[in-house]
């Protein structure tokens, strides 16, 4: 059980501003993230839940906080204050940050009558790499999502990412493995081994929180 346990969970998607009106974001529902909270709250854990716009989030609970965020930046933020105030057992970072962002962003709208706009991108901060050094105790989870890779290449670049972040699990999945009730997903250890293989979001949710459950 995580009776009298902490975890935060950061789910969904992030967005960034192109102009007053406009920003650019990504396909991330909050899905896989809400299954893991209500895994957790079933459990007996406490959870904080920071969700970015548009995310679906779990049903009201006792011990259940919502934190919206919108951007990168709030991310890192809310997680630096969060985890250097307060202590918590465990971070779940599912949550699709986007990897880039405008390098400028424009006051006001746009106007089409200017022709052709060029935005020019830069790579955002890799947050999942300053999280042991706000909180160098904290269990961390964290997410490799690829796209069209060989098995072996998506198993090397969770490695990497345990290896830069220090995370103590990592599933690591692609964007084309199924749909949820058949997406394929690879739990690695801390040591880079991939310890177990499972279909679908609801078993995989379950999974994770049970594997961190032996740790907590």
């Amino acid at each position: 059980m995580l009776r009298n346990k902490k975890i935060l969970i950061t789910s969904g998607p992030t967005r960034m501003p192109l102009d007053g009106v406009r920003f650019i974001s990504n396909h991330s529902t909050g899905h896989f993230g809400t299954l893991m909270a209500e895994a957790a709250l079933k459990k007996g854990a406490t959870v904080g839940f920071i969700f970015g716009k548009g995310s679906l989030t779990p049903k009201p609970h006792p011990r259940l906080t919502l934190m919206p965020v919108e951007t990168n930046d709030d991310v890192e933020k809310t997680l630096k204050y969060l985890l250097k105030k307060t202590k918590w057992d465990a971070l779940i970072h599912a949550m699709a940050l986007l990897d880039f962002k405008p390098k400028k962003v424009k006051r006001g709208k746009t106007k089409t009558k200017n022709g052709v706009w060029k935005v020019k991108l830069v790579p955002t901060l890799k947050i999942i790499t300053e999280v042991k050094k706000w909180a160098p105790k904290i269990f961390l989870v964290g997410f490799k999502l690829e796209m069209g890779v060989s098995q072996t290449e998506l198993i090397r670049r969770a490695k990497k990412l345990i290896r830069e972040s220090g995370a103590d699990l990592v599933l690591a999945n692609q964007l084309t493995e199924g749909k949820d009730a058949s997406h394929l997903g690879l739990l690695l250890n801390k040591k880079g081994n991939v310890i177990v293989k499972k279909r679908g979001k609801n078993n995989l949710a379950r999974l994770i929180i049970k594997e961190m459950e032996k740790y907590l």
